[in-house]
């Protein structure tokens, strides 16, 4: 007992979910990484272990041996640096298994196909391919509670960041729509950051019309005239604080990408001569110092070919 003194606690979210919260804090995590504990019988799956956080790490190997329910398999919703890290020390810890999308590029032992299920004593997980946010990205639907867990897809408070280039938007607006048409009739949502949401009909409907909205935004803008990133996220999120313009920056071209692929938008190379210091630093942020979530939400890495280094102007098809 003396050594588990100290270790966080899980919140008992229903009678086999069981939530601890990472001491992650930040601007992309919020409170911290989600980490749940999921089974009623003797034994439980561990979905997001998040980073490779000791004390976190042994708080969930604390709480598997408390109540006799050895983990079984580790379930990792996407390879972000908040969600992954943590699972190979924890796979070395509990002897159990890294389960991830069959197509991740992370170290996993075993892969989930879309549509197939994940049974224990007790409680059954369907994986639910949701790409997007991520190339890798899961959902997993706990069946006997209709609880959907998200991972970042759906957080429980604010909007996610599709950024590319492993970012999305149309696979992720395409995902929302799938979760609309076949979960929004679940009890819950456990989001990978964020409180758990109990209206989730509510919640996909209120991301959709969020991402309509800023789509009709950009579209606006783009019939006013013709822009740069810069000058559409300058007119497109005025209410936004200016240190999250170079996120902005990355949403603005996920869209234009998706109009372009649509042939709604076309696009020209200019000069970057065009541009102005503080439209550079919007389109190629320092990463000396950037926290290592935020560099993977964003796309930067500070390697050639992490930045938008191709200035182009969008226009509107005629």
């Amino acid at each position: 007992m003396e050594q588990n003194r100290g270790l966080a606690k899980p919140e008992q979210l229903s009678e086999r979910v069981q939530r601890l919260r990472a001491p992650n804090p930040g601007p992309m995590t919020l409170t911290g990484t989600n980490t749940y504990l999921v089974g009623s019988g003797r034994e439980m799956v561990v979905i997001d272990p998040g980073p490779q956080i000791e004390s976190h790490l042994q708080a969930i190997v604390a709480v598997s041996k408390a109540q006799q329910k050895p983990v079984r398999q580790i379930l990792v919703t996407h390879g972000h640096p908040d969600h992954f890290p943590g699972a190979e020390q924890l796979s070395k810890m509990t002897g159990a298994p890294v389960v991830a999308y069959r197509e991740a590029t992370f170290p996993h032992q075993d892969s989930l196909d879309d549509r197939q299920r994940v049974t224990l004593d007790g409680a059954t997980l369907l994986a639910i391919y949701t790409p997007g946010h991520a190339i890798d990205h899961l959902c997993f639907y706990l069946e006997e509670e209709q609880a959907l867990f998200t991972g970042d897809n759906i957080l429980g408070q604010g909007t996610t960041v599709i950024a590319p280039p492993k970012g999305d938007m149309s696979a992720y607006l395409a995902s929302l729509r799938l979760l609309e048409e076949n979960w929004a009739s679940a009890r819950v949502i456990y989001g990978g950051h964020g409180p758990e949401v109990t209206a989730p009909d509510a919640k996909i409907r209120e991301y959709i019309l969020h991402r309509q909205a800023r789509q009709q935004q950009l579209e606006e803008a783009l019939q006013r005239s013709s822009g740069t990133i810069p000058q559409l996220v300058e007119q497109i999120y005025q209410d936004v604080d200016r240190r999250l313009w170079p996120a902005a920056a990355r949403q603005v071209l996920a869209y234009l990408i998706m109009l372009e692929d649509e042939g709604r938008v076309t696009s020209e190379v200019i000069s970057s001569a065009e541009l102005s210091a503080t439209d550079v630093a919007m389109l190629n942020p320092a990463t000396t110092g950037v926290d290592p979530v935020a560099a993977a939400e964003l796309g930067i890495s500070g390697q050639p070919g992490s930045g938008l280094e191709k200035v182009k102007k969008y226009s509107l098809t005629t």
